[in-house]
């Protein structure tokens, strides 16, 4: 971001030497604008070619100011430049161009803001999942990590309304808030929530007061990382064997189980089927733990076998990878 400020400061920098001098020259020697613009030119470049109308004293003081100018310009043009080749930041720039144009086409993505041990928690999580995501971050070291990992990313304060349009905020499925300060998760959600009215949000709070105003300013959920681990830590030690189970149901030895949601969708395999016509254990191996019914959005838990699905029904099921993509497939084949 600094680098493109230069760049931008450069080539402003120019320009405006540029109209001064086609200005002064044309109202000084009274010449036409191509005139003034070839002696603007000249003098800036100083190399010396001849000059055309009457010089005056006002003319020559002119000459000498543009000199200096354009030297001053050029040299920091020329050092900025050499720089940024040396510390390699002009292909830095390229490949961020090239980052920003993929994150132009990307549409129902998430985008996650900071860079810290909570959000690369979340990434690896996206990266198995293989979905769609930008990272929103100030850390320069971070930024290079990321960029040099094909992830998509974004350099600035997820606070401003910039930074997030350049995500595509207005394009975006969800937003997870994970900034290393309540105020800054605050003023993050306030504005992703203005910027878009139907995005789902999901804040973490790093206090019991931050929960309460992080909900009124528009956030879908929040999470405490905090009370999640102190809760888990005060399970383990009073409940191990409940814990303990857990475990086991979401990781048995190398083979990892999935909860996962399946959504019913019209001409799909589970429409108008119930549990038992289904045969969803016998046909993927999965366990349907739960049922979230489209007519008042209430979770069912442990559905009787005769629970007749309906479109926008969602299933929690508990399985394998493969086993999901399954269940998954079986409704894709008859769509």
């Amino acid at each position: 971001m600094e680098d493109k400020r230069k760049l931008k400061f450069i080539l402003y920098a120019f320009a405006l030497l540029l109209i001064i001098g086609e200005i002064g020259y044309k109202i000084l020697l009274d010449v036409s604008f191509v005139d003034a613009f070839y002696m603007t030119v000249i003098t800036i470049s100083t190399v010396g070619f001849g000059e055309i109308g009457t010089t005056s004293s006002q003319s020559e003081l002119f000459s000498i100011f543009m000199i200096f100018a354009g030297v001053g310009v050029v040299g920091y043009a020329f050092t900025t430049v050499v720089a940024m080749f040396v510390e390699g930041k002009v292909a830095d720039l390229w490949k961020g161009n090239k980052m920003n144009k993929k994150i132009s086409t990307l549409s129902d993505h998430y985008i996650i803001c900071g860079s810290g041990e909570l959000a690369e928690v979340i990434i690896k999580k996206f990266i198995d999942e293989n979905l769609d995501f930008v990272v929103i971050t100030d850390k320069r070291e971070d930024l290079d990590d990321y960029s040099h990992h094909n992830i998509l990313v974004v350099e600035g304060h997820s606070t401003e309304e910039s930074i997030l349009e350049q995500a595509g905020i207005q394009r975006a499925k969800g937003l997870l808030a994970t900034l290393e300060t309540e105020v800054d998760n605050i003023v993050t959600v306030l504005t992703a929530r203005n910027l878009n009215k139907e995005i789902y949000i999901i804040a973490n709070s790093l206090s019991k007061s931050g929960r309460e105003k992080l909900l009124k300013v528009g956030a879908n959920k929040t999470l405490s990382a905090v009370e999640i681990s102190g809760n888990r830590m005060a399970s383990l030690m009073t409940k191990p064997n409940i814990i303990s189970f857990l475990d086991v149901v979401t990781r048995i030895g190398d083979v990892e189980l999935d909860l996962e949601e399946v959504i019913v969708k019209k001409g799909s395999y589970l429409e108008n089927k119930n549990l038992v016509e289904a045969q969803i254990p016998k046909k993927t191996g999965l366990t349907v733990l739960a049922i979230k019914k489209i007519e008042d959005n209430e979770m069912l838990f442990n559905p009787p076998i005769d629970y007749t699905f309906k479109i926008g029904d969602v299933l929690i099921v508990l399985g394998r990878e493969e086993q999901v993509d399954k269940l998954k497939h079986l409704g894709d084949e008859i769509n």
